[in-house]
């Protein structure tokens, strides 16, 4: 059993963790909070949802295998449409920890997304 920094206690065998939400009601260029998957996972994903007014912008769904360097993975999803949820699948990611970033800013409406790994 691995216990991670919030008292979680997860088999590090396990198939899959919980999504988290990596970013919230945002519309700034940041990088959102990492999921932790306790081991390399092979599969990532991201689901974007826009708020009402949203019209451009970009989320980038990023992996890292120790925490602190993060690199793309899988397309970056354009926020050009106010009201809707994109989902980005990554099946071949090989990577501990996930997170969202927006890499060009939100216009007109803001973000929330979630991450999650599994594999």
């Amino acid at each position: 059993m691995y216990t991670d920094s919030k008292g979680n206690r997860v088999a590090v065998y396990s198939l899959g963790l919980a999504p988290a939400v990596s970013l919230t009601g945002v519309s700034a260029v940041q990088s959102g909070t990492a999921l932790d998957g306790l081991s390399v996972r092979q599969n990532a994903v991201m689901t974007v949802t826009t708020t009402a007014g949203a019209s451009a912008g970009d989320v980038q769904l990023q992996g890292s295998l120790d925490g602190t360097n993060f690199v793309n993975l899988g397309s970056a999803v354009s926020t050009t449409a106010a009201s809707t949820t994109t989902a980005v699948v990554v099946q071949t990611a090989f990577v501990r920890y996930v997170r969202a970033s927006i890499t060009t800013p939100i216009t007109g409406g803001q973000v929330n997304v979630s991450v999650g790994v599994s594999g």
